[in-house]
């Protein structure tokens, strides 16, 4: 009885996803990721990736989470922060401070419409960084009973502290002999939206292994784009993964 109470209660799961992606910033090489994917689901409690969080079910519409995410940021292509290494720069930008992630606590509410199975997201999260806010439409569409299609519309701000530690250009940035790309000092105080659009499809082969792809595009407005740092103002990324659930 123990076990199986357990079993109905938590849901374990181990996968890895392999992606590509466009640069946002102007760095060199090919922008790869492989991400390991572990979670961990129970009734309201749930780890997913980097994030930690709890989840309440208030009436059959509304749902509402605080979580915790451990790299979190700007993450403006793939899944988790955005890191910045100076050494991966392209020549003239070597000298730039590294950009770091950093650890979250947000707030999220969910409501179901019942109009097309669509469900509205809206969440609030920040560090010692800077804070970020996102308004999500999302609708699952169950094609087959193996196959799952999850299209969603995002739209994201930005506050200026965030928008300043990750794309501004300081003075000491500016006079560093490496960087010979950079000949003023970039200062944004202003709030930035970027928005995207994501499509996420799982299918199931068996009741434990499941193949998931990840695919998005996001715009980034004028506060980020004009930073010397940034590469382009439109980013995508495209993964593909293998999920086992225990």
């Amino acid at each position: 009885m123990i076990k199986k109470r357990s079993e109905e209660n938590y849901k374990i799961s181990l996968g890895f996803m392999g992606g590509y992606g466009s640069k946002l910033y102007k760095v060199h090489g090919k922008n790869t990721r492989y991400v390991p994917i572990v979670g961990l689901v129970s009734k309201n409690f749930y780890i997913l990736g980097t994030e930690l969080g709890y989840k309440k079910e208030l009436n059959s519409k509304i749902s509402i989470t605080g979580f915790s995410q451990l790299f979190g940021g700007v993450s403006l292509q793939g899944i988790g922060g955005t890191q910045l290494n100076n050494s991966d720069m392209e020549k003239g930008y070597k000298g730039i401070n590294d950009r770091k992630t950093q650890i979250e606590f947000g707030f999220r509410l969910g409501y179901e419409t019942k109009y097309q199975d669509i469900k509205l997201l809206t969440e609030l999260r920040g560090g010692e960084r800077g804070n970020s806010g996102k308004i999500s439409v999302i609708k699952p569409i169950f094609v087959t009973k193996k196959l799952l299609i999850i299209p969603q519309i995002n739209l994201t701000l930005l506050d200026s502290d965030m928008v300043d530690y990750y794309f501004g250009i300081t003075e000491d940035e500016v006079n560093n002999p490496k960087n010979t790309k950079l000949n003023k000092i970039y200062n944004p105080n202003d709030f930035e939206f970027a928005s995207s659009m994501g499509l996420t499809a799982k299918y199931n082969f068996t009741s434990k292994w499941s193949a998931f792809t990840i695919a998005e595009i996001q715009y980034i407005g004028s506060e980020v784009g004009d930073s010397p740092i940034v590469n382009s103002r439109t980013n995508y990324f495209i993964g593909l993964g293998l999920r086992y659930d225990f």
